[in-house]
């Protein structure tokens, strides 16, 4: 995206069209948010944590907006650009169930294996849990991260795919939950 640009280009457009379930105005209409919030057209990861932090203003989010960030920036370049921010509102407000359970699961795979590991989710747990200000969060993220692997890993080799995690937290309510650090 260009420094100077008001509109998206054709190209832009069309695979946003196409690519999400947003419609040609939802589209133009958050674009023109998009870019009277960040004239650049691009979301630095500070000016995120800025805006993510606000959510969380009693507890520390600077870990939990680092993973979240991490899963909209798709080309891993270091900003999220407007098509990279509307994959991820899409996922958030309208994909299916396994979509943000695929979504979900970006977020805790850190090193992006295609496998959870028990650090891993250990590591994103205690980032949720510090963000809403949760007591011993490091603890509380170990004993449900335990949880979590015993009841997903399927064939007990230690970690957890992607398919383990959609099957399993669409069949555990209390683990979804969990998952999300409530």
């Amino acid at each position: 995206m260009g420094q100077n640009q008001t509109k998206l280009n054709s190209t832009e457009f069309k695979e946003l069209l196409n690519g999400t379930k947003f419609s040609k105005e939802e589209i133009n209409d958050w674009f023109t948010k998009f870019k009277a919030e960040f004239p650049r057209g691009r979301i630095r990861k500070y000016e995120f944590m800025v805006m993510y932090t606000k959510l969380f203003p009693d507890g520390d989010a600077t870990e939990f907006t680092d993973h979240i960030f991490r899963t909209y920036d798709l080309d891993e370049n270091g900003v999220i650009d407007f098509r990279e921010f509307m994959v991820t509102v899409n996922i958030a407000q309208r994909g299916t169930k396994e979509e943000k359970l695929k979504w979900a699961f970006r977020l805790y795979d850190l090193d992006s294996n295609g496998k959870l590991t028990l650090r891993e989710i250990e590591t994103v747990l205690a980032a949720i849990y510090k963000a809403k200000r949760s007591p011993n969060p490091e603890e509380r993220a170990k004993a449900s991260a335990k949880e979590v692997l015993l009841a997903f890993d399927d064939n007990n080799d230690g970690s957890i795919t992607e398919d383990e995690f959609v099957r399993e937290t669409e069949k555990c309510e209390s683990l979804k939950e969990l998952l999300q650090g409530f």
